[in-house]
């Protein structure tokens, strides 16, 4: 139960480490261009941008200048002293930099305030009456003349420049040099353009691919414990840990104890299920086989020879007189063709065991021969 749920857990972390590196790369991934305009509202019908600025964000720039309505606009580069005596003193507006990422910074610069001289024919003060010849001022110094905007467009100043009604663009890459740019509205009541400037970039999205590396690895891992906690455990045989292989089976030759706790080790034949004997349990089984055996051999009737009962030995078949032997048979002896088993039979007759004793006391030693007594006396 616990391996599925921490498969389950290496699932969800998988899927989401995933898609948040997707998600890095496509929804919360920068623009490939910084677009920033002007929000000039000056007296001037001119704006132009300081040194330097073209080229703030990247080499190349698309320059566009729109204007309301149908009003002529033109757009033109050319050098910081051109541009300068080009516009002298006259209003406008000055693109300094960025406040934003798609903000312009921009300040405004005033005409000079013009000097009050007396000129010649001035009209007289009040309550006096015009000299002979003279004729009255008009009223046109105090009324108000329209804004008239003079276009810069066909001069030799200028590197690059484009005209159009409403709208213009162009586009420029920079070069050696203070350049500046010069947006100007054309016409009567012209008003000062909007500058628009738009710099490629290069966006990088450095967790895209450990995102996704991170959450397959993930996701195989806990495929992987899923898949090892739903394959079927093996349980051994019940009643403990099997330390050995061999089966409860009762040696030949046990008491009806040693059955009985032969015939309840011994498995059923219809179950499929085997009860292995420990180690300790064959030690004791063993021990208890061998004391059964002692026992066996101890209750067996043992042979006793009577007094003076002694092997045959046949006739003018002389031995040693040191110590009493049996004789044996000819046919007794083994021939090359005979096994050791043959040869212990015989001896084993000779001697006068039978089989299936181990220990029998050995006949007692012979008497003298009667004939070779009477050599000896002789």
């Amino acid at each position: 139960m616990l391996q599925r749920i921490i498969a389950a857990l290496l699932l969800v972390g998988g899927l989401v480490a995933a898609g948040l590196g997707v998600a890095t790369a496509t929804v919360w991934r920068d623009s490939d261009t910084v677009v920033a305009t002007t929000a000039y509202t000056g007296d001037g019908t001119v704006l132009v941008t300081a040194p330097g600025v073209l080229d703030l964000v990247a080499e190349d720039v698309t320059i566009r200048a729109t204007a309301p309505g149908e009003q002529q606009v033109t757009l033109a580069i050319g050098r910081e002293a051109d541009v300068t005596g080009w516009v002298g003193e006259d209003p406008h507006g000055v693109v300094t930099g960025l406040s934003d990422w798609d903000a312009l910074a921009t300040r405004a610069v005033d005409a000079p305030a013009a000097e009050d001289e007396p000129a010649e024919g001035d009209a007289p003060a009040d309550g006096e009456s015009p000299a002979e010849g003279e004729t009255p001022a008009e009223d046109d110094a105090t009324a108000e003349t329209p804004v008239a905007g003079v276009d810069p467009a066909g001069s030799d100043m200028w590197l690059e420049e484009a005209t159009g009604a409403g709208s213009a663009s162009l586009r420029w890459s920079d070069q050696p040099g203070r350049w500046q740019l010069l947006a100007a509205g054309v016409g009567e009541d012209a008003v000062a353009p909007t500058v628009e400037l738009s710099w490629p970039r290069q966006v990088e999205t450095p967790f895209l691919w450990p995102g996704v590396i991170g959450g397959a690895v993930l996701i195989l891992l806990g495929l992987g414990i899923g898949a090892a906690s739903l394959r079927p455990r093996r349980r051994g045989p019940s009643g403990g840990t099997a330390t050995s292989a061999t089966p409860a089976v009762a040696p030949a030759g046990t008491s009806s104890d040693d059955d009985g706790d032969a015939r309840d080790g011994e498995v059923p034949t219809d179950t499929a299920q085997v009860r292995m004997l420990t180690r300790r349990e064959l030690r004791e089984r063993e021990e208890a086989d061998r004391l059964a055996q002692q026992q066996a051999r101890a209750q067996k009737p043992r042979r006793a020879w009577l007094t003076g009962q002694i092997p045959i030995v046949a006739r003018g078949e002389r031995r040693p007189r040191t110590a009493a032997q049996p004789t044996v048979d000819a046919s007794a002896h083994p021939t090359t063709e005979d096994s050791a088993s043959t040869r212990a039979d015989a001896w084993r007759r000779a001697w006068g065991f039978t089989p299936g004793s181990d220990e029998s006391a050995p006949a007692p030693a012979p008497e003298s021969d009667p004939d070779e007594t009477k050599d000896s006396t002789r």
